[in-house]
């Protein structure tokens, strides 16, 4: 689930508002005097429904996080896999050395400029798939003359399989989000919690709606944070292409003269 600041900051408004209209209506069905009484029976219920959804979001939104934090350095482990073919095709000949830099900087620049708009919309690059196997194609159909190619071809291999598992690790998260049917139960579980603050009286309505309100804050602000981190590729929280453009400006520092803008 994908939301920005500004939409979450209306649903939050929003929200917060129908919980204080909840109560007002809440007040109008028992009054303050029905619910005192009750307050023996309404307090461990009440800490039994909040400690569960409290548990049950702390690891969703820990999960979340996790996962947003492993798809950042999947992003950094293919750059960098990227970055070590790049320099280790200089043990090839010129002519090999040359279309395997070519392929790097192209696959570095369709990942910035194509594919990583696509991650929003969950899609991934064919074409960026298709320098990819190029990529390997040089590297495994070279045959090497010298112990030195040779062994520059081993290390080449290393860091092909490095770039693939990084890449298929990345498109993997793109649907490693939570499930709708998770986000219901969420939902309700923090329709739930609100609901049960209603069932308290407070000698004074204002520190009663105070209290209501700063409860419904805190729900939506935790499912706020658990949407933004939940898809790492898109929303105002993201994994951005910089591990990648850090390299092209490293492949042109090291000599690559060719014409390509991120």
């Amino acid at each position: 689930m994908t939301v920005g600041f500004f939409s979450g900051l209306i649903v939050t408004i929003l929200i917060v508002g129908a919980s204080l209209l909840g109560l007002s209506f809440a007040r109008k069905w028992h009054n303050k005097t029905d619910l005192e009484p009750q307050h023996e029976i309404t307090d461990p219920y009440s800490q039994i429904v909040a400690m569960l959804f409290a548990v049950l979001i702390g690891f969703m939104v820990a999960d979340a996080m996790q996962r947003f934090t492993v798809a950042r350095q999947t992003v950094q482990q293919e750059a960098s896999s990227l970055g070590n073919v790049f320099r280790l095709a200089n043990g090839l000949p010129e002519k090999n050395c040359h279309e395997l830099r070519e392929l790097c900087a192209q696959y570095a620049h369709e990942v910035i400029v194509d594919e990583w708009p696509m991650l929003a919309q969950k899609q991934d690059s064919a074409k960026a798939w298709k320098i990819y196997k190029e990529l390997w194609a040089d590297c495994t159909e070279y045959e090497p003359s010298t112990q030195r190619q040779s062994n520059a071809q081993n290390q080449l291999l290393e860091a092909m399989m490095s770039l693939g598992d990084s890449r298929r690790l990345r498109v993997e998260a793109l649907h490693a989000g939570l499930p709708a049917a998770l986000w219901v139960v969420l939902v309700i579980g923090g329709i739930a919690t609100i609901v049960f603050t209603y069932f308290f009286a407070a000698r004074s309505m204002k520190v009663q709606v105070v209290m209501v309100g700063i409860v419904s804050l805190v729900v939506c602000l935790n499912l706020f944070l658990l949407a933004t981190y939940d898809d790492p590729f898109s929303g105002d929280v993201t994994v951005t292409p910089s591990a990648f453009e850090t390299q092209l400006k490293l492949f042109r520092l090291e000599g690559y003269e060719g014409n390509l803008k991120p």
